[in-house]
């Protein structure tokens, strides 16, 4: 996913990137073509289709020169996973290819193409490479005369060596604290034992590495500790996220059954002690009112008008900004992520009033979580998540705020322990970092691609960038994940 602006980038700059992409289609196909005589497929045989195209393409391309254990966790990844659609648009072995594995594909070399950039252990692939078609003599001028355009930026070419290793960094934590973050599901304490679970689970689904852990000991207690977790906690806040709520979440995405009456009618009680509690639920418990209405997204519970005009008014003294400036930046975009998810109506002097205040905060520095306060991945997250949703990122057209993501991501992980002790500021910190990345990558637009353009490579390569953006539609033939403008969450 921290790739896919990356590729683009590429895409717009290197001129015969097609002739890759070509015989790249070819070859494979005729691979295919050699192994499987039937091109129909039936229904009930898509999945058996599928896991013999995944081993007959893993073994051509460790032929080719690709290391087998990265292979495999490649082709973990859940994109590959037989879903309802593909029931109806896939019909034969290689639409099959087309739609479920070639984009995946692409990203396999083209992730290789960026580490010989940058001199990462790629020279020996690269020779066979070339030796085998993939990259004809023009391509290969290209990506030489980039490769000595990167060389004379040293800087530059330290940070984009710096960003495309992430990846590999959290996949070596990950994988050095594998029995600690599966031991966390035998934590006593449900509160614990969930939001950690939940937090970490999101920073491993961001990089599809959900197969490599297991997950059974969660999933049963989900199951069989109903009365445990479908309770709602004190002080929710983004870093401290409701117990139901997580438990909901796993739930759904660990595929675990649920009674979902007995959620519903939980769910009912909650927005009837909320409006009992508070006077503007939106303002005095945001936090804790968007678990609320994520998880009836999730339920598909659907409120009634007049239900959401009770959570979401408020008295216009709560907008002053005596105010407002009390609250922290994520809790002024959540509020208008609110609005958004609700379709509220007139509320338009609220919106602005909420504004001005999130754009106090935006400096030089970064983005603030306060006023005065500190500079925060996650305000950094859900200001970059406003300005998309408001269709308004020229407003940060002027700052750096990936070198700051990046940093904090590289620090982070060099000091959080993946065990019960440990911090969930940290781990907070860490997940938006990834999330805000998410943003830079999969907002194709001019403003996010030049963000990026502008902080991976030198002038000249942003300057054709600039010029060409118009060739990210055409040339590009990898997965193009989106985020969705209401929610935040990843269309795929």
């Amino acid at each position: 996913m921290i790739f896919q602006g990356l590729f683009n980038i590429l895409s717009i700059y290197l001129n015969q990137i097609e002739l890759f992409y070509n015989y790249t289609e070819e070859y494979f196909r005729e691979i295919i073509s050699s192994k499987f005589k039937e091109s129909t497929i039936p229904k009930d045989k898509l999945l058996k289709n599928l896991n013999q195209l995944i081993n007959l393409i893993k073994e051509e391309m460790i032929k080719i020169g690709f290391d087998p254990q990265e292979l495999e966790n490649k082709f973990l990844d859940p994109f590959l996973e037989i879903n309802e659609g593909d029931h109806l648009r896939i019909h034969t072995i290689f639409e099959l290819y087309d739609k479920k594995i070639a984009p995946l594909l692409y990203e396999i070399f083209l992730e290789k193409i960026v580490d010989y950039l940058v001199d990462v252990k790629a020279s020996p692939l690269m020779l066979n490479l070339k030796e085998k078609g993939f990259l004809p003599l023009e391509l290969i001028i290209e990506l030489r005369n980039l490769k000595n355009l990167i060389e004379k930026y040293p800087e530059k070419k330290e940070i984009l060596r710096k960003y495309i290793k992430i990846q590999q960094h959290l996949i070596e934590k990950l994988n050095q604290s594998k029995k600690k973050i599966e031991s966390l599901e035998d934590l006593k304490d449900p509160k614990d034992k969930l939001q950690l679970i939940y937090l970490i689970y999101r920073i491993i689904s961001f990089f599809h590495l959900e197969k490599r852990f297991d997950f059974s000991h969660i999933k049963e207690y989900i199951l069989n500790n109903m009365d445990e977790w479908l309770i709602t906690i004190p002080l929710v806040t983004l870093k401290n996220p409701d117990l139901y709520f997580c438990g909901l979440y796993l739930a759904i995405h660990l595929k675990v059954p649920i009674d979902k009456n007995r959620v519903i009618k939980f769910l009912m009680e909650l927005y009837e002690e909320g409006i009992d509690e508070f006077e503007a639920p939106l303002l005095e418990a945001t936090d804790g009112l968007y678990y609320f209405f994520k998880s009836t997204n999730l339920m598909k519970l659907w409120l009634t008008q007049e239900q959401i005009t009770n959570l979401i008014k408020a008295d216009p003294k709560f907008f002053e900004p005596n105010y407002l400036k009390n609250l922290e930046t994520s809790q002024l975009v959540v509020i208008l992520k609110i609005y958004k998810l609700v379709n509220a109506t007139n509320v338009e002097d609220n919106i602005k009033a909420i504004i001005e205040e999130i754009e106090r905060r935006m400096t030089p520095e970064g983005i603030k979580q306060y006023r005065d306060g500190f500079v925060s991945s996650e305000a950094t997250y859900y200001v970059l998540f406003c300005n998309y949703s408001r269709d308004s990122l020229d407003k940060l057209k002027d700052y750096n705020l990936l070198e700051a993501i990046v940093s904090r991501i590289y620090r982070n992980l060099e000091i959080l322990d993946f065990s019960a002790d440990m911090s969930y500021d940290l781990l907070s910190e860490l997940f938006y970092s990834f999330e805000s990345l998410k943003l830079f990558n999969c907002i194709e637009t001019k403003q996010m691609i030049i963000h990026l353009a502008r902080y991976l490579f030198p002038q000249e390569i942003l300057e054709k960038v600039e010029n060409n953006l118009d060739l990210i539609k055409t040339r590009a033939r990898f997965r193009h994940l989106k985020v969705d403008k209401i929610t935040g969450e990843t269309i795929y």
